[in-house]
């Protein structure tokens, strides 16, 4: 691998085809349905941000105020729903992988990754869940997560080179600390919002090689 060449993550476009087309009519919807739609949307980002994967679609249905048919009607499934209104998020924390991964200093790249994506799965409780439990993950977020990893293997090599971090570290330490900050974060951000920036920061502590 080119250490200084950062892979492409794909977005929203180019993550599920088939989604796409099992969630998009084939004809175009009554003014209505486009209603119901946007609202349904609109309650699944807020429920799904605040509740996480577990929530219950008749949660949904009752924040947007409509029936639980309705919901099926436009999304075949729960992950179908679940993989729409998480599209923005995904295509932010792609472009923080990006970005990092192209940061001149390998170590303040891989700083904002750190903080920067732990600020998104606080933010956002669906990729937080799938995050912490792959059991329950959708295939679009799985894939998001294994396409991160690669990106964030490169800064972790470049980071080896400079001797910025740890001798040894590996993907699967990170992603490790990575999965144990986000169940601080489970426990703790409803009472102490951000607490989690604490333990972050004595994890960085750890990873640094020698003082710079």
């Amino acid at each position: 691998m080119n250490v200084n060449t950062a892979p492409t993550l794909r977005t929203s476009t180019g993550y599920s085809p088939t989604m796409s087309a099992e969630s998009t009519p084939a004809r175009p919807l009554r003014r209505d349905a486009v209603d119901n739609r946007r609202r349904l949307l609109h309650a699944a980002t807020q429920a799904f941000a605040e509740k996480g994967l577990a929530l219950d679609v008749r949660d949904i249905a009752k924040r947007a105020g409509v029936g639980i048919g309705t919901i099926y009607r436009h999304f075949a499934t729960k992950e179908i729903l679940i993989d729409a209104v998480v599209d923005e998020a995904l295509d932010r924390w792609a472009k923080t992988v990006r970005e990092s991964a192209l940061a001149s200093d390998p170590w303040e790249g891989f700083v904002r990754f750190m903080e920067q994506s732990l600020d998104l799965l606080a933010e956002h409780r669906a990729l937080l869940d799938g995050l912490t439990d792959p059991r329950i993950a959708t295939p679009r977020i799985q894939q998001c997560q294994a396409e991160l990893r690669i990106v964030l293997a490169g800064l972790i090599e470049r980071m080896q080179a400079a001797g910025a971090i740890r001798a040894g570290t590996t993907v699967d330490d990170v992603s490790l600390l990575m999965i144990g900050l986000g169940r601080i974060i489970q426990v703790t951000e409803d009472q102490a919002p951000g607490s989690w920036r604490r333990q972050l920061d004595i994890m960085l502590a750890g990873l640094r090689a020698g003082d710079r």
